[in-house]
């Protein structure tokens, strides 16, 4: 689920999403995101393995 902000409400009332983020259980992997999923291409994805 994406929420983008809306410009109309004063600040602290601009609900946004702030990370995507999808789990690969397979390869225990999880790749963060820093925004939400329309910045994807724009961003570098963070990823995390488990060891």
């Amino acid at each position: 689920m994406t929420c983008l902000p809306d410009l109309d409400r004063p600040l602290g009332q601009r609900w946004a999403s702030l990370a995507t983020v999808t789990l690969e259980p397979t390869t225990r992997t999880a790749r963060i995101l820093d925004g939400t999923p329309a910045d994807i291409g724009s961003r570098d994805w963070r990823i995390l393995t488990a060891g």
